[in-house]
């Protein structure tokens, strides 16, 4: 009885030193296919967050700004600084609009806060190959 006891129990000490090293060689993959995929998500999510903001500026006949910072944040807001959306994107952002800011006129074009020509541009996200980008037609798109 005490030699299937002692038999048992090694088996089970050999059983979770297979699942430690399983464990270790498997989560720092798992970090990197996350970290991947959250930038993909924040990338699409930044390109719904930028469509959802020109069409309240094309509805309410309204300019409407939005602001990304370097970390992920961002922040949609209404003339007179109300603001409609806030959030983050979990992943880091670039962009070529200066300090991160557009805003969408009343006809959806894009520019830069308080100019009134449009302008084209985009926004890279962190951990990830998509690319928010910003026609000058006013078209969002996600790459």
């Amino acid at each position: 009885m005490r030699a299937q006891r002692g038999t048992t129990m090694l088996e089970l000490v050999t059983v979770l030193a297979v699942v430690a090293v399983l464990a270790a060689v498997a989560v720092p993959s798992a970090a990197r296919v996350r970290s991947v995929m959250s930038g993909a998500q924040g990338a699409r999510r930044l390109a719904l967050v930028l469509r959802a903001a020109q069409a309240q500026a094309r509805s309410s006949g309204a300019p409407v700004r939005v602001e990304v910072d370097a970390a992920g944040a961002f922040t949609v807001t209404r003339a007179g600084g109300v603001v409609i959306m806030s959030g983050d994107l979990g992943a880091e952002v670039s962009s070529t609009y200066p300090g991160g800011a557009l805003e969408f006129g009343s006809s959806g074009w894009a520019g830069l806060p308080g100019a009134s020509s449009p302008r084209a541009g985009h926004f890279a996200v962190a951990g990830s190959a998509r690319t928010v980008i910003v026609q000058l037609s006013g078209c969002v798109r996600c790459t």
